[in-house]
């Protein structure tokens, strides 16, 4: 019995120091074999997902059930949430032929999380957002992003040890606007995106909530429960964890989605990418 245990505590510890070691091109390339490989992948750029969508926030607190749709091809990505909310109806983030569109939730006014990626575009440019539920995902076509990526260190995810990787976005210079890329230890399932960003006070812009000076802005993505779809092997459950933390108090906002259904190599009518 010791013998065995000890036997298992070496085993991980070889694990551990092999990961460690592991360049982000490594740990990029066995993450393309864990979806499904670099072919399989090519061939199911054009995609849709559709399943039940959840919105909670604190500070106010609101919570809201609904649907969500996610659809792309190779040049467009479609976010949308309908919500049972009146004040909060819907949730609309694109990418169109290389343009963002991110509708208002209400008169002049995007949400939260919306109003984080207008100011951060380059989630949506270099493919970031969503990870691999969509065609679009960066590390599926790294020569068409052209991104820069670094070592980072790991963390738990959902119990979970994880690889990181820092990605330097292309198109972006909004300084100390920083990306980590989170890959399961042991499965290279992409588990986790989180993208902080510090304001200082040359930076302050009155009566915008989250952007005073000082505040730090985070938005971290969280992707788990991966099955086999067809070629596949894709996230089902999706979470959105919006925090501002500032002088003025920590506001936090979560959506989201479990993935009831998807449908590879989707055709779509024409015009579909648009709101």
């Amino acid at each position: 019995m010791k013998y065995t245990l000890l036997v298992t505590v070496m085993l991980l510890s070889v694990m551990v120091t092999v990961g460690q070691k592991l360049k982000p091109e490594e740990i990029i390339a066995k993450h393309i074999e864990a979806i499904g490989g670099a072919e399989n992948l090519n061939e199911a750029r054009t995609r849709a997902a559709a399943g039940t969508a959840h919105f909670r926030s604190k500070l106010p607190a609101r919570e809201t059930d609904g649907r969500a749709v996610i659809a792309s091809d190779p040049n467009n990505m479609m976010f949308f949430l309908q919500l049972n909310s009146q004040e909060y109806p819907n949730e609309k983030i694109g990418y169109f032929d290389g343009k963002t569109s991110l509708p208002f939730v209400t008169a002049g006014a995007r949400s939260p999380l919306g109003a984080f990626i207008a100011d951060h575009d380059a989630i949506l440019s270099n493919g970031l957002f969503l990870g691999a539920i969509t065609g679009q995902w960066t590390l599926s076509d790294l020569q068409k992003n052209r991104a820069v990526f670094t070592g980072a260190g790991g963390k738990r995810i959902n119990g979970r040890k994880t690889l990181g990787i820092e990605y330097a976005p292309r198109g972006s210079s909004i300084q100390e606007f920083s990306v980590k890329l989170y890959f399961d230890a042991e499965t290279f399932h992409h588990l986790g995106t989180e993208y902080r960003r510090q304001l200082h006070s040359t930076q302050d812009r009155f009566g915008q909530l989250g952007r005073q000076a000082g505040v730090k802005l985070t938005l971290t993505e969280t992707f788990g429960d991966h099955k086999k779809v067809d070629s596949l092997t894709l996230p089902h459950s999706y979470t959105a964890h919006y925090l501002t933390d500032s002088n003025s108090g920590v506001y936090e906002f979560t959506w989201k989605v479990n993935v009831e259904e998807y449908r590879l190599k989707a055709e779509f009518v024409d015009n579909f990418f648009k709101f």
